[in-house]
């Protein structure tokens, strides 16, 4: 875990700051509601949802271990409050949406074999060195700029490229390896 992720060092006076905690965590709140919702969310909503989360944050400050994770308690939130709306909201979805999307045998166990790929490629990812795995991660998960990744990290942006290029390459002989 990166230490500079931790609650404490967001914290200033003893309050939050909420103006860096936005900053750094908005793009990941927005990931969040997107993966959950299946993008079915506006974008109104999704900036009403991303507020609700930091207000519930700032909220129940007195109640967040300072040792732990920022982004856990991001995330449990955002999952949560997009979890309800769905909920509230009823988002239904039509069959017809997902007509072409019916597979054959051959297609299952096609999606089984590529299940096994991703299985390992994530245990490749999750064996990485911190830092590289966050900048996997932000790069090609979160669609982060690498010049945000760079001053996230305190690195510069030739350091991040050539870190995404030594990834790529690790996953690709992973992918060799297993044909």
């Amino acid at each position: 875990m990166n230490s500079s992720n931790k609650i404490k060092h967001y914290i200033v006076n003893n309050e939050l700051d909420l103006e860096k905690i936005i900053n750094d965590y908005s793009a990941y709140v927005g990931a969040i509601i997107n993966n959950v919702s299946k993008y079915s969310i506006s974008n109104e909503d999704k900036e009403e949802i991303c507020s609700d989360v930091f207000y519930i944050l700032w909220k129940n400050t007195y109640k967040l271990d300072i040792n732990k994770a920022m982004s856990s308690y991001i995330a449990g939130i955002t999952r949560n409050i997009v979890k309800d709306y769905l909920k509230k909201n009823k988002v239904l979805y039509d069959i017809s949406d997902y007509e072409n999307d019916l597979y054959s045998y051959d297609e299952i166990e096609l999606l089984d074999n590529n299940l096994e790929e991703i299985i390992r490629l994530e245990k490749k990812i999750n064996d990485m060195k911190e830092i590289d795995k966050k900048i996997f991660l932000d790069f090609y998960y979160f669609s982060k700029s690498i010049k945000d990744i760079a001053k996230e990290q305190n690195i510069t942006e030739f350091s991040v490229k050539q870190r995404l290029y030594r990834i790529r390459n690790k996953i690709k002989k992973e992918v060799k390896k297993y044909g």
